[in-house]
């Protein structure tokens, strides 16, 4: 097994799928390409996780009042939808595993909003009291060229300072990642680590992506077996920068 190959494969596919939409539409519709992005990470998504969780797009329901849309939903299927056609899906807290947001690209003053729009839905779920807590992520296709010191003051700035649950990853184009670490990945202390890292991992950023919302969902899975799951790349000469989530 090749893990380090299979993820680049991945960037490509995705590549292949936005440069296949702009041959055919070029840059009008833009609306309508972003749509069936989201469709394609739904259904690369959709090969992982066990028959028993449904993957859409849709809103969550609370007593409070209904979310914004969310682009990507992924459901535990042991509790109940309120509502579901095709893709589309109204569901409560409960049963939300994952939340996804995804973007064509994203214009470095769009960053605020969009990692504000994953803080209202962590605090929505937060105020269920929603266990285990989801995966919130945010996808983009093309990369940003915000810098990561940027980018990891605003995730502390709009989720860092609160107990809203963690917004786990954030994966810009083919090599711009940023993940969570509850420990310090690179040991094997158990002492509070409480940050976000900011790596350069090239032409692997989608694969670690969807790998870490896999193995936040079934963490046991990668237990004496990382290596089949992760590259080596994401090692101590990948990581750019680290920012802990709370100012102390």
């Amino acid at each position: 097994m090749n893990p380090a190959d299979y993820f680049r494969d991945l960037s490509k596919e995705f590549r292949a799928v936005q440069n296949r939409i702009r041959n055919l539409i070029g840059d009008a519709h833009w609306p309508s390409d972003g749509a069936w992005k989201e469709s394609v990470l739904r259904t690369v998504l959709r090969r992982y996780p066990p028959p028993s969780f449904t993957v859409g797009t849709g809103f969550i329901l609370t007593p409070e009042g209904p979310s914004t849309q969310v682009d990507i939903l992924l459901c535990d299927d042991s509790a109940p939808l309120l509502f579901r056609d095709g893709d589309f899906l109204v569901c409560p807290g409960d049963c939300v595993r994952a939340a996804v947001e995804v973007k064509t690209q994203l214009p470095p003053r769009k960053l605020h909003e969009a990692l504000s729009k994953l803080d209202e839905v962590s605090a929505l779920l937060r105020r269920r009291c929603i266990h285990p807590p989801p995966f919130l992520g945010l996808f983009s296709y093309e990369p940003i060229t915000s810098k990561p010191t940027i980018i990891l003051d605003t995730l502390q700035q709009v989720n860092g300072q609160s107990n809203n649950y963690v917004i786990q990853a954030l994966s810009f184009g083919d090599s711009q990642y940023y993940e969570f670490w509850d420990f310090d990945p690179q040991s094997n202390s158990r002492q509070p680590y409480d940050s976000w890292v900011a790596y350069n991992l090239p032409d692997c950023a989608p694969g670690y992506f969807l790998h870490s919302l896999i193995l936040f969902l079934f963490p046991h899975a990668a237990e004496r077996a990382r290596k089949m799951w992760f590259p080596e790349e994401m090692n101590q000469r990948a990581v750019i920068e680290i920012r802990k989530r709370k100012d102390r």
